[in-house]
């Protein structure tokens, strides 16, 4: 009998996935630990050369969220599917059982592991974008920063990061001013705990082109996503910021549906495969 918690999952694989798609590769070890796993999601036709792979990172202030759920993949799936491109969603294990580090460490153990699989999938290892929505978005920017957890867990270079309604990009600058509860349960009270945990106290060198997708309606996303897109640029990396009036989780939903966030999304991601 089916486990209730992949009902869901099989349900939307099969209302989605008709004939761009192949059938997916779910629940996928990349970890010894039973929640780093990942769902492999491919287009039924091969593509010449080897298919470009989108990574997805959920968000969910490091304590919630799954790789299935629909706002993560539905809209994603259907846009990017029909492209050719294979798409991973990643989970990573959670708080309490592992801080935002190391689940950054997860991810890039998940990007390892999506490296050395590619090929099995008709797929470009070279080609890999990775997307992460609020704290997901926080995981992919503080393993892009963090050149040492890098080696640590093995990820190769990426093509290009999307970060969608990031979140604690610099934590030492985010903690002393008013913030979500939240981020006390993440990052505690220590300022060198916030330094470990903060990408922008752990940046060297330059980064993976990155496209920062920020909310509009609320002042603070857009403000901390243009400040660390102009640091990235100071290190001689390459950041854009498209600024989106949504809400923290259409801006995660809608990607991949018909609109000027998905267009532009696919202008950053269509320019750094050209590359």
């Amino acid at each position: 009998m089916l486990a209730p918690r992949l009902l869901p999952a099989l349900l939307l694989t099969a209302a989605l996935l008709g004939p761009a798609s192949a059938a997916p590769l779910m629940d996928q070890r990349y970890g010894p630990d039973a929640a780093q796993i990942a769902d492999v999601y491919l287009p039924e036709t091969p593509v010449p050369g080897g298919a470009p792979v989108l990574v997805v990172v959920h968000g969910g202030s490091w304590k919630n969220g799954d790789k299935a759920a629909p706002e993560v993949v539905q809209n994603k799936l259907a846009y990017w599917l029909p492209q050719g491109y294979v798409i991973v969603s990643v989970n990573t294990r959670l708080m309490p059982q592992a801080r935002p580090e190391a689940q950054a460490e997860d991810l890039g153990r998940a990007l390892a592991w999506i490296g050395q699989r590619a090929h099995t999938w008709g797929a470009d290892p070279d080609r890999l974008i990775v997307m992460g929505h609020s704290s997901g978005g926080h995981l992919l920017a503080l393993l892009a920063a963090d050149e040492p957890m890098r080696q640590r867990t093995g990820a190769r270079p990426w093509l290009a990061s999307v970060v969608l309604d990031g979140a604690g990009f610099d934590l030492l600058d985010v903690m002393p001013r008013t913030h979500a509860p939240f981020y006390d349960e993440a990052f505690g009270a220590d300022p060198a705990q916030w330094a470990a945990a903060s990408p922008a106290a752990q940046l060297r060198g330059p980064q993976p082109p990155a496209l920062f997708v920020c909310s509009t309606l609320r002042p603070d996303p857009c403000r901390r996503s243009q400040r660390y897109a102009d640091l990235l640029k100071a290190h001689g990396g390459q950041a854009e910021l498209v600024g989106i009036a949504r809400n923290h989780a259409q801006i995660n939903a809608d990607v991949g549906a018909d609109n000027d966030e998905t267009r532009a999304i696919h202008t950053f991601i269509e320019a750094q495969l050209r590359r």
